[in-house]
């Protein structure tokens, strides 16, 4: 994929604080911390929809046989 612009120089913080954020939470079967207190359904639904974005454009990147 080619960038006309680096994505860490023209996006908002808060963006890429939330890839962080996602990045230190996935995976298998013990995520990482999540920023708020209590579990998946006490944190705030733009961080949760923006998680089944990120993720959705991971598994899209994976080959066809290592999708999940």
């Amino acid at each position: 994929m080619h960038w006309p612009k680096n994505p860490r120089l023209v996006l908002p913080p808060a963006y890429l604080h939330a890839v962080r954020l996602y990045w230190r939470h996935r995976g298998g079967m013990a995520p990482g911390p999540l920023p708020d207190a209590g579990g998946v359904n006490d944190q705030a639904a733009w961080l949760m929809a923006a998680f089944g974005i990120l993720g959705g454009i991971e598994a899209a990147q994976q080959p066809e046989g290592e999708r999940p």
